[in-house]
């Protein structure tokens, strides 16, 4: 008898869901005018699946669903026109922003191997002013080096 009260209160829950999907005011999904079995699974609040232990629900509601359909048809061409031309502004914002990340990358790119560049030119002129140093410091070494003083006595 429980059982049966649950199952009662349950297909309640379902009719007052297909209600709101249908009127466009869903409670608990998008109101974005589609219907669906899951869709009305979830605006009941069932967990997932659950729509399927009602079969006679599911019935009547696949029927509403594919007479929704039918009458949603002539007028969906000109929904879909409008979704296809904000889809199609979307993907042209999207693409511009790629081109600009991609020049942003190029331009850091580029920086970062000029910076590399001048780095080893410094380090090579360092190499060399380092081996400059050496070898006029073994000159210094090799001549003899003697005071002024010394010399005028």
């Amino acid at each position: 008898m429980k059982e049966n009260n649950k199952r009662l209160v349950t297909e309640a829950r379902l009719e007052h869901a297909i209600e709101r999907l249908v009127e466009g005011k869903p409670e608990r999904t998008k109101p974005d005018g589609k219907i669906s079995l899951k869709r009305i699974n979830d605006e009941a609040g069932l967990s997932s699946g659950s729509i399927y232990y009602y079969k006679d629900f599911v019935v009547r509601a696949r029927a509403v669903i594919s007479e929704i359909k039918s009458k949603t048809n002539t007028n969906n061409y000109s929904v879909s026109k409008s979704d296809i031309a904000k889809l199609r502004a979307e993907r042209d914002k999207q693409k511009q922003l790629k081109e600009r990340y991609r020049e942003q990358r190029d331009n850091i790119k580029r920086f970062a191997d000029g910076v590399i560049q001048e780095n080893a030119k410094l380090h090579f002129s360092l190499h060399e002013a380092l081996i400059a140093i050496e070898q006029l410091e073994k000159e210094l070494s090799a001549t003899k080096i003697t005071k002024i003083s010394e010399r005028q006595k």
